[in-house]
């Protein structure tokens, strides 16, 4: 397989702190240059400014990016869960698919969310990941982006 167990193992602690609803990271798991995707389209994108503006890549990058993404998760399904599959190899190097399942209900509705998230990881030979890409069925999209805006 071509993700390293340190990448391994760092994403089953990061799954672990997510449960927990910590913020909190496995040291080393992302670096201040770590790209986060939606879809295919970079956060840096999706905040409505340059994605090469310095303030949308602190924003949008590292730790800072994925923290900025998990509360908004959190907040569109409060007592979301995941539980994480076989780590997949992408047959690239240093590069896997982590299938998640994600689970709960959405705020202001408790409808339940019950969906697969495939996370493609590119990472360095020390485990830090360069780049993950989650991909959702856009169909369920929606319904989290209309929770996360309910009080």
């Amino acid at each position: 397989m071509a993700a390293n167990a340190t990448l391994i193992a760092h994403v089953t602690d990061l799954v672990a702190l997510f449960n927990r609803k910590s913020l909190d990271l496995p040291d080393g798991l992302f670096d201040r240059q770590t790209q986060f995707l939606l879809n295919g389209t970079p956060f840096e994108a999706m905040l409505g400014r340059s994605p090469s503006d310095p303030l949308v890549l602190m924003i949008a990058r590292g730790p800072a990016g994925y923290r900025f993404a998990i509360k908004a998760l959190q907040h569109a399904i409060p007592d979301a869960r995941v539980e994480i599959g076989e780590v997949e190899d992408s047959g690239q190097a240093e590069a896997c698919v982590v299938p998640l399942w994600l689970s709960g209900q959405l705020r202001g509705t408790r409808s339940p969310v019950d969906v697969v998230v495939r996370v493609s990881v590119g990472a360095t030979e020390a485990g830090t990941v360069t780049r993950a890409d989650a991909l959702i069925d856009p169909a369920m999209l929606e319904p989290i982006r209309e929770a996360r805006l309910r009080e």
